[in-house]
């Protein structure tokens, strides 16, 4: 049974060592999926997961998604200083994803994003909506990621 908040398990990691990655696991993850504002298809998965990391940047951190259909990817955002709600724009994209925005609140962590592509129409629209921590593992990070 879910025991943790989302939002504030992130700020209490993230007021945290920055040698440290958090891997998080959510009860469900919903994916849905539009193309020219019409639904496409809905996933849904069981014990999915993320890493969160702090950068050594004041205020910045990175989430890492390891449950994404196609590949896994990584996006920086801005540390969260609200206790009730936090969204804001991913930086840091790797393409072809663009036009990222995330929400958290207790409740759940939605990602928004768009798979580009040369023609508008073939573009698609992805949400993520997580909820339900399962479970939080702190762990040590490689020095090589604060290396570059």
């Amino acid at each position: 049974m879910p025991t943790h908040s989302i939002l504030p398990t992130f700020s209490n990691y993230l007021q945290q060592d920055p040698k440290t990655s958090l891997r998080i696991s959510f009860a469900s993850l919903i994916i849905l999926n539009y193309k020219s504002r019409q639904f496409l298809n809905q996933v849904q998965k069981h014990k999915s997961r993320i890493i969160l990391h702090k950068l050594p940047q004041k205020n910045l951190a990175e989430m890492t998604v390891l449950d994404n259909p196609v590949f896994s990817f990584s996006f920086q955002f801005l540390v969260p200083n609200n206790t009730e709600f936090h969204s804001g724009k991913m930086r840091s994209l790797p393409r072809p994803l663009n036009n990222g925005r995330y929400y958290m609140d207790e409740e759940k962590l939605v990602l928004t994003y768009i798979i580009d592509a040369p023609d508008p129409l073939l573009r698609v629209e992805v949400t993520h909506v997580y909820t339900g921590i399962l479970g939080v593992e702190q762990f040590r990070t490689p020095l090589y990621r604060f290396n570059p």
